[in-house]
């Protein structure tokens, strides 16, 4: 081949790299970066993604993915492909989208945001979208726009903004908003304050500058199950209105087959628990065993990663499967959650009340308790809030559900809680709910002790949760029993559990509803010559 025919084939093949790196994102990324390891199939799987996310949003929300989770292991270069070549490539698709980069600090974002912006100002991205390229509105920075965290795309209404989780992002829309890494570590994931504040941010900040159309993207290591996917993977297998979630999920060890849920009912348990399992298997189709990217870690090294970080850690980070930590008096694998109890049992609610309204003070709980003729208990429809108010409004408007019809009602009656039972049975509204007065007997001994006959129960398989949002919170806390911060799940759970030894209704644990229905006048008459 003469010198000018090789000059021209290569010529021509620059020009079909060029174009393909304009019409296919993982092309772009090998184009831009010569080391995106584009081989790798799960950054294959994460790139296909990923256009579908941008094919979202560049349809006005006719296809395509909305709203996308990323879960994989650390170094797995997935903030390289979603937060810093993914948002390059889009605003090279359209100029003037506006999009939102944050992290668990405002100096991670500025870093994500400045290899975005050095990637549009790169020869390479300008001989797909810029200058040297053969588009007639080539994609230019803003020669004005100097700052890492917040910059234009010259003469077009696009560009970027990075903030903090928790930082102010107001005036600001996004068409794309990315959250990589909101949390720092294990200490901030440990922190229930922490935990709640990320979710509060999202809901009332984060998501309330989406544009019509516009997508998220959640790039995670999972650290515990109610970090900020845990939160969103609950609500939505709680609320059908809320927002659907595709995932990605490549631990860094394909699952045995045992633990990939077989029915929806298991998948929707494991959300309930904080934790996502696909159905159907491993996603790129691996053995039980087999390591996501044999180049970087092997099945060896990946053993030795397990054994030096302590499993707990390992199973989180790496397999992304956070649990709850092993608990002493009570453990996760103690309960099972059930899609609803056997029909015709005797609900019992005992009501533990705090008097406190801040986030330090405990919570005021309550849960419905019954008993099968096989000795099987059932929990449900937990309810608890530290605002004693806000509890007794919502605990009166439980009352009068008609979910509630025949659960007999056992209020703590120490102290200022005495008060709280008198104004329920000269409630005339609640003339037919069966309410009764109850004191702890000194023979019931300490929190513990007063568990203890249902745990040794649970430990025998047979507790049972029927499922819902309240789930999560409740393992959370019995897992921490009896050294937690609060104790009150616990607590009412022991109530109920005693109000069924007693059999408070007089007529037997599997009474009809009608049988137990008295009046709050009559319950009282019961409960003065009661033994509690």
């Amino acid at each position: 081949m003469q010198k000018s025919d090789s000059k021209r084939e290569a010529v021509k093949a620059e020009i079909k790299n060029r174009l393909m790196a304009e019409r296919d994102f993982l092309s772009f990324c090998k184009h831009v970066d010569r080391k995106h390891p584009v081989e790798a199939r799960h950054v294959q799987v994460l790139a296909h993604k990923l256009e579908e996310v941008a094919k979202y949003i560049l349809s006005d929300g006719q296809e395509g993915i909305s709203r996308l989770m990323v879960f994989m292991p650390p170094r797995y270069w997935k903030s390289q492909t979603a937060s810093r070549k993914f948002p390059a490539w889009l605003l090279g698709k359209n100029p003037d989208l506006r999009i939102i980069m944050t992290s668990y600090n405002a100096d991670l974002a500025s870093k994500h945001s400045k290899a975005v912006r050095d990637t549009i100002q790169s020869e390479e991205y300008s001989q797909v979208f810029g200058a040297l390229a053969s588009s007639n509105e080539p994609v230019l920075l803003d020669p004005e726009s100097k700052a890492s965290a917040s910059w234009d795309i010259a003469d077009r209404r696009g560009g970027m903004l990075a903030a903090g989780v928790g930082g102010g992002i107001t005036g600001f829309g996004a068409n794309l908003f990315i959250i990589d890494d909101p949390v720092k570590g294990r200490k901030e994931a440990s922190s229930e304050t922490l935990r709640e504040d990320s979710y509060e941010w999202y809901r009332s900040t984060a998501y309330t500058r989406l544009e019509d159309h516009g997508a998220i993207i959640v790039i995670m290591t999972r650290w515990d199950v109610e970090d900020l996917s845990g939160h969103l993977l609950k609500a939505m297998v709680s609320d059908p209105e809320a927002d659907q979630w595709e995932v990605v999920f490549m631990p860094a060890l394909a699952l045995e087959e045992d633990e990939y849920p077989k029915t929806r009912e298991e998948f929707v348990e494991n959300l309930l628990r904080g934790v996502f399992i696909p159905m159907g298997g491993d996603q790129l189709g691996r053995s039980p065993g087999e390591p996501l990217w044999q180049a970087k870690h092997d099945e060896h090294q990946l053993h030795a990663l397990s054994v030096n970080m302590d499993d707990f850690e390992f199973v989180a980070q790496y397999q992304q499967m956070p649990r709850l930590a092993k608990g002493n008096f009570l453990d996760e694998a103690d309960f099972d959650i059930v899609e609803r109890a056997p029909k015709g049992l005797q609900w019992y609610r005992y009501v533990d009340l705090a008097l406190g309204k801040t986030e330090q003070s405990d919570f005021n709980a309550t849960a419905a308790v019954a008993m099968d003729d096989e000795g099987d208990e059932y929990i449900r429809d937990m309810v608890k809030e530290r605002n004693l108010d806000l509890f007794m409004g919502s605990l009166k408007a439980l009352m009068l559900s008609d979910g509630e019809e025949g659960t007999i009602y056992g209020i703590e009656d120490n102290a200022f809680q005495s008060l709280v039972v008198r104004q329920f049975l000269g409630d005339r509204s609640l003339a037919k709910i069966p309410i009764i007065g109850m004191t702890r007997k000194s023979s019931d001994g300490d929190k513990t002790q007063w568990a203890q006959p249902w745990r040794l129960r649970a430990k025998q398989g047979k507790v049972h949760l029927v499922r819902g949002a309240w789930n999560l919170s409740f393992l959370r806390t019995a897992t921490a029993f009896p050294n937690g911060r609060n104790d009150d799940e616990i607590d009412t759970v022991s109530g109920g559990n005693q109000m069924i030894a007693d059999d408070v209704s007089g007529t037997g644990k599997t009474a009809s509803a009608e049988a137990v229905v008295v009046s709050a006048e009559e319950m009282f008459e019961q409960s003065v010559s009661s033994n509690w």
